[in-house]
């Protein structure tokens, strides 16, 4: 696992935590404004079957990487050698947050208890259901629900593993990790615009998920790479 700077990181994300809830929280009708945006009796992405496309390949490569994961780590670890270009210990990080955040946090506890209406749902866009803030836990959505974008978060992971191989795999050249890295945030991006451009979420939805996913790919990468451990270790002696 690569060394980052924990503590410029956690700064970053903390403005961007502080940034979004300032706005979102602040101004909940923000997100009816941005959605708006692009509702005129229908969604403007709705009928485009290219953004559809590859935003069902998107899923898949993310499920894909998902399964994929813990074979490569057990592989990883019988073979004692990188797997793809990663080690074990990336293997075991990428696991791991896919499972804690798209899998359990994200899906099986907030889109199943949040209660938010997606957008194409809500009275403002010729739906039957109430608006709710982000961040409000409501009964306007009984299951599958809109607060947060479980896509979102499985392509921020899908971007977190391009920018990890960009940073490990040995055989890549300089031009090859650029172009890693700016396909890991494209994949994020497009998947967040694509989700409120069709009526499927709202923005905070797209830009809070991104920030749990991110926030937890910090904490785990301090534990996967012993940078947690070395820091407790010289804390204590």
């Amino acid at each position: 696992m690569p060394q980052i700077d924990l503590t410029m990181t956690g700064r970053w994300l903390l403005a961007g935590w502080l940034g979004a809830v300032a706005l979102f929280l602040g101004a909940p009708s923000v997100d009816l404004a941005i959605s708006g945006l692009f509702w005129d009796q229908g969604w403007a992405l709705s009928d485009r079957w290219v953004w559809e496309f590859l935003r069902q390949r998107v899923w898949d490569v993310s499920i894909l990487l998902f399964l994929a994961s813990p074979f490569a780590l057990w592989r990883a670890l019988a073979r004692r050698r990188a797997v793809l270009g990663l080690p074990a210990r990336a293997w075991g990080f990428l696991f791991t947050l896919y499972l804690l955040v798209p899998g359990l946090l994200v899906n099986g506890y907030l889109k199943a208890h949040s209660g938010r209406a997606r957008p194409g749902d809500v009275a403002e866009f010729g739906g039957a259901h109430l608006f709710s803030p982000a961040g409000t836990f409501t009964d306007q959505c009984a299951r599958n629900c809109s607060f947060v974008s479980g896509e979102v978060s499985a392509a921020t992971v899908l971007g977190v593993a391009l920018w990890l191989w960009a940073s490990l795999a040995r055989s890549l050249e300089g031009w090859q990790r650029v172009y890693l890295r700016v396909l890991g945030v494209a994949v994020v991006v497009f998947t967040a615009v694509q989700r409120v451009m069709t009526g499927r979420h709202f923005p905070s939805d797209a830009v809070f998920a991104a920030l749990i996913t991110l926030t937890a790919a910090w904490a785990l990468a301090a534990v996967f790479s012993g940078q947690a451990g070395r820091a407790l270790a010289a804390r204590r002696g």
